[in-house]
């Protein structure tokens, strides 16, 4: 793992001073909102003096390109649970409307108000119950299982497919990628550790999350894009560190796509969209099998 206790990058818990947030992002991203847990170099060529580990967010390696995962792909890739999570909910809703209409019905129909406003409250529950099973169905069978992220060495380029989310009570709707989106490595992307605290267990736990920042074209420090790159973890952002320090190394040093011993995210890629052929083109080809991923690690792999 990567050695916390000598990263050069300080714990920061202040407000920005080199950046400002499109207005909607501040509203639909928490972290938008947050004071970063930590700030790091703008100068890629400064290490974060920590080991670099890939842990678990390589999606594809392709000859001059590297495709790392999100935070919603970690949790996206075991999926197996979903179908009798939506199974579940859909039988709890089936059960409540039943029970409501004998419930009515063993009162000889009559209406009252309160009959009614109990109704429509266990109708809007049931719906409510009804749409979280059906996301939950969508995310076993059609949903995208995460949300690729291309870095390109050799043209020095970061290209984002942008996510937006299905509708929930309008179950429906599905969500989906939009067109890719082209950032220059070197003006306009900057990364930022966050931390945050949730409860879990009984107790209050802080998590800590990778966030990769592109800045609007044409403007200096306008934010339009906030991306929760990698894994969460809960302790300790030494994860968040190492994975950033991999990414640096392989964008500025030529390092491999994979450290010794690391392993692509374990998801089933065929639910994970890909690059339009142009911008794979431009990363050298289609990505490498797993013999090509090793011999490029063994090559490149740092002493």
């Amino acid at each position: 793992m990567a050695k916390l206790k000598e990263t050069c990058v300080p714990v920061w818990k202040q407000p920005e001073l080199q950046l400002a947030f499109d207005p909607r992002l501040h509203k639909s991203n928490a972290h938008a909102r947050r004071n970063p847990y930590r700030v790091l170099p703008s100068n890629y060529r400064e290490s974060l003096c920590v080991d670099p580990v890939s842990v678990d967010a390589i999606l594809r390696v392709y000859p001059f390109g590297l495709e790392v995962g999100t935070v919603r792909g970690e949790y996206a890739k075991n999926v197996g649970w979903s179908k009798f999570s939506a199974f579940f909910m859909w039988a709890v809703s089936i059960f409540m409307l039943v029970a409501t209409f004998n419930m009515w019905a063993g009162s000889g129909f009559r209406v009252s108000a309160f009959l009614v406003y109990f109704v429509s409250l266990i109708a809007f529950a049931s719906y409510f119950i009804f749409c979280f099973g059906f996301y939950f169905w969508r995310l076993a069978t059609w949903s995208s299982l995460d949300d690729p992220v291309l870095f390109n060495q050799k043209t020095r380029m970061v290209y984002v497919l942008p996510y937006e989310k299905g509708g929930f009570f309008r179950f429906w709707k599905d969500g989906m990628h939009g067109a890719p989106v082209a950032y220059s490595w070197d003006r306009q992307i900057h990364a930022r550790i966050y931390s945050y605290f949730y409860r879990g267990g009984g107790s209050v736990a802080e998590g800590f999350e990778l966030g990769l920042l592109a800045v609007r074209e044409g403007t200096n420090n306008e934010v339009e894009r906030l991306i929760q790159l990698g894994v969460q973890s809960n302790g300790f952002d030494s994860t968040q560190l190492a994975l950033w320090e991999h990414i640096r190394q392989y964008m500025e040093e030529d390092g491999p796509p994979l450290q010794p011993g690391d392993k692509l995210r374990a998801t089933d890629l065929s639910r994970v969209p890909e690059f339009p052929p142009e911008i794979v083109a431009a990363a050298g080809g289609p990505a490498l099998d797993q013999e090509a991923i090793d011999q490029l690690v063994q090559q490149k792999a740092r002493p």
